[in-house]
């Protein structure tokens, strides 16, 4: 098929998902079960009880918030099985949650909160404000490898003034808040005789979390399930005990085993379901999809350590290679738009004027070239000083990267590069790539963002070697400009700032930056009023229910 009909025959499917996806979420016509019950008919009180069973590729890691690196994991930890401090409303601002209330004080260098005082651990015992008191201890640590530290880089100390009252002193600091809608609150009576470093370890991340959420942990069968069980007491001001009886996430590592479950009703959501099942969801009347915007963006990591990769000009070449258009269009079923950087056009502080490096694969083969790398024995791969542009890359089971792996492989075999795909299990890659030896050549995965874009977890020189900093770039330039981020409290300097770090990594291309993702869910007929959104898939869980005969 040529150029023009693959682009057209793409549109033409993009048109009929974007009038399914149109009703997806919370406004979506929700199906009745066989008994064609109406569920806008079924009272309040009518809707308790039941099981509800979701599924993913991955396993959930830990309950262990100090170690979670992981968006699902997250996902589990803040919404329901822990609380956090303060919580986003469905607006995208703070309110309160474990936290009652908060003050600043006028020169926004002390912040208080008031907790609740009928919030318990699910074991009985009291959550209080040294629970607060020492998961923010930890988590400023460093001995401690938390992978999101820099949410409390402003965050300098912290006083119990009673068992529910805590105060903060800080430095001023943009967005100082959001770091406490994130962190799930630990318990300090279970954790803190642990040293830090046996913390990770710790019977509670895998086999005895105790937890204070809306849902209560009941068990967890390594590589199969976690089942939660509804909290009766949880406040009734911040919803009561759940309408699910239980909820279970099972873990399906293969994609088409998962969706054969969602159709045979084994599973009620399907989370992050693969694009190439979206088609066939929108044209079965007893699924839906669940479709919303989403801070993610897939990614190819280039490993400077390595001869190919440590010329940015090299790296840019390597993007310019790879038609990212075609790959949305092939790969997600055109739920997605190719990358700019690593700021996506949901954030407040996005360039409507920042445009993606071009599919230019002729310009790209010159630019290898004049940087050396040249094909002199005519097979077709280039090479420099001896050393052949070959390289592996490692990507994780999900049949989507997988067909990404094979298109990238394809596009810079066009320009005398080549690429050796080689799929790895999930944790294992993930060992492989936070650990010092950066034990990989070029790596695709995909990266959540938060409210709050202070990355330097990620890009700072002095993060090099730590976990997520996966690529050793270094830019003092750069630099500067993450640390004024958080620091500038006034929305214009802060929008000036987030755009010269969108532009100062989109020119090095220390990734290459894919695509931005919509992200969808598939639900079966009896799971109702899941609505997700930027939050993720289960800030609302609480309020989700099943239809029933």
């Amino acid at each position: 098929m040529s150029r023009p009909e693959a682009r057209t025959s793409s549109l033409v499917r993009r048109t009929a998902l974007a009038a399914a996806l149109l009703g997806a979420g919370a406004c979506a016509e929700q199906p009745a079960v066989e008994s064609g019950r109406d569920p806008t008919s079924v009272p309040v009180a009518e809707r308790y009880g039941g099981t509800a069973i979701l599924a993913g590729l991955g396993e959930i890691q830990t309950m262990n918030a100090f170690f979670s690196r992981d968006y699902v994991t997250d996902q589990f930890q803040a919404y329901v099985l822990f609380t956090t401090l303060l919580r986003y409303d469905d607006r995208l601002q703070p309110e309160p949650y474990l936290a009652r209330s908060w003050s600043v004080s006028p020169d926004s260098n002390e912040v208080t909160f008031r907790l609740r005082t009928d919030m318990r651990w699910h074991d009985g015992a009291p959550t209080t404000a040294r629970d607060v008191a020492f998961t923010f201890d930890r988590v400023k640590d460093p001995a401690l490898p938390y992978p999101n530290r820099s949410a409390f880089d402003a965050w300098e100390s912290v006083e119990v003034l009673d068992d529910y009252t805590i105060r903060f002193t800080l430095r001023p600091h943009a967005d100082f808040l959001h770091g406490w809608t994130a962190l799930p609150i630990m318990p300090r009576h279970i954790l803190e005789d642990t040293p830090v470093e046996d913390l990770a370890s710790h019977p509670f991340g895998t086999s005895q979390p105790v937890g204070n959420g809306p849902f209560r942990f009941v068990e967890h069968l390594p590589g199969d399930r976690w089942t939660f069980e509804a909290n009766p007491d949880f406040p009734p001001d911040l919803g009561g005990r759940p309408f699910l009886d239980r909820l279970v996430y099972r873990v399906i590592p293969n994609e088409t085993t998962l969706f054969a479950e969602l159709r045979s009703g084994g599973v009620d959501m399907y989370v992050r379901v693969a694009p190439v099942f979206v088609e066939q969801i929108a044209e079965d009347p007893e699924l839906r999809l669940a479709a919303y915007p989403f801070p993610n963006y897939s990614f190819i990591a280039w490993n400077p350590r390595r001869p190919f990769f440590a010329d940015r000009t090299v790296r840019r070449a390597l993007t310019m290679a790879l038609d990212r258009l075609e790959l949305v269009e092939v790969v997600r079923h055109g739920l997605g738009t190719p990358a700019v950087g690593p700021v996506g056009s949901w954030h407040w502080a996005y360039d409507s004027a920042w445009r993606p490096l071009p599919y230019a694969p002729d310009s790209a083969a010159a630019i290898l070239e004049r940087a050396g790398w040249r094909d002199v024995d005519g097979d077709g791969i280039r090479e420099r000083n001896g050393v052949r542009f070959s390289f592996e890359l490692v990507t994780n089971e999900s049949r989507e990267r997988g067909a990404i792996a094979e298109l990238v492989q394809g596009y810079l075999a066009r320009v005398g590069v080549e690429a050796r795909p080689r799929i790895r299990e999930h944790q294992a890659l993930i060992s492989d790539v936070t650990s010092p030896e950066r034990r990989f050549e070029a790596f695709l995965l995909s990266w959540t963002q938060g409210m709050v874009l202070d990355e330097r977890d990620q890009w700072a020189c002095d993060r090099i070697g730590k976990p997520l900093q996966f690529v050793s770039f270094c830019d003092p330039a750069l630099d500067a400009v993450m640390d004024s981020i958080p620091r500038a409290t006034d929305r214009a300097v802060q929008r000036h700032l987030i755009r010269r770090y969108g532009t100062l990594i989109a020119e090095a291309q220390p990734f290459t930056f894919l695509y931005v993702e919509k992200r969808a869910d598939a639900l079966g007929p009896r799971l109702q009023d899941v609505a997700p959104d930027f939050r993720g898939e289960l800030a609302g869980v609480r309020n989700w229910w099943l239809l029933r005969p």
